[in-house]
């Protein structure tokens, strides 16, 4: 499965419009490129757990992809060697660039091919079990895309006047406590692994994976944005969430 990882990691990048040779953020790789619901849907992964492996292997693959950070293969190789292998370390190193290397020649390449070539076959005879994720992204010019938007906890933002610059006159002011709380109700799932989260005040860790719900790496740069942001404080890039 780490092959058709690395395989669907090329189409993505021709998708994009991305030259294969240019340095990604594990951020962009991980919420953008590779995100789990798309290599759920187009791998047909049976689990989380089986995709976090697999985005573990690509990772310490030296044939798939050059990641010259000692420190970031060093961590993904505990991790893999661990009873439970899971992808919280990738929010340490979430501005950290890799790149994808060469095609490997031989029968391995053929044989990958095949086998993604079989399993789009099989996913055109199926009946569709949900919005064609990857397709309504192809859809978007590329001056109109989003970070992150093939995210399924991530959606599209409002781009009319009030969204972008008015702010809406609230009558009755509420406490932090308030806010806090309306902002862990209006998200049932975990951002980062998409696992049900907890009905609890004050929650702020996934306990699937261990995904901070308050703090995460900007998606453009890498740089660490908060929930209740609509720009990151680094870059200045408009947030979706």
């Amino acid at each position: 499965m780490s092959d058709d990882l690395r395989e669907l990691l090329a189409d993505r990048l021709a998708e994009e419009d991305m030259a294969p040779e240019i340095p990604i953020s594990v951020a962009e790789l991980h919420r953008r490129l590779l995100p789990y619901a798309l290599c759920r849907q187009r791998l047909e992964f049976a689990s989380k757990a089986e995709y976090d492996i697999c985005f573990l292997k690509l990772l310490v693959d030296n044939e798939s992809l050059h990641v010259p950070e000692v420190a970031l293969l060093k961590a993904a190789t505990e991790e893999l060697e661990s009873p439970e292998p899971g992808l919280a370390l990738l929010q340490r190193f979430a501005a950290s660039e890799v790149r994808l290397r060469a095609h490997p020649s031989g029968s391995t390449a053929r044989s990958s091919g095949s086998s993604r070539a079989d399993k789009g076959k099989a996913k055109a005879e199926s009946p569709e079990t949900g919005p064609p994720i990857a397709e309504l992204e192809t859809g978007r010019s590329r001056g109109d895309h989003l970070p992150g938007l093939d995210d399924p906890l991530l959606v599209p933002q409002d781009e009319s006047a009030d969204a972008l610059g008015r702010v809406a006159i609230v009558e009755t002011p509420a406490s932090g406590a308030q806010v806090r709380e309306a902002e862990s109700g209006s998200s049932a799932h975990c951002r980062s692994c998409d696992a049900a989260l907890p009905k609890r005040s004050g929650l702020r860790f996934c306990p699937q994976c261990g995904a901070d719900q308050e703090r995460w790496p900007c998606p453009a740069c890498g740089e660490e944005v908060e929930r209740g942001w609509s720009y990151c404080a680094l870059c200045g890039k408009m947030l979706t969430t």
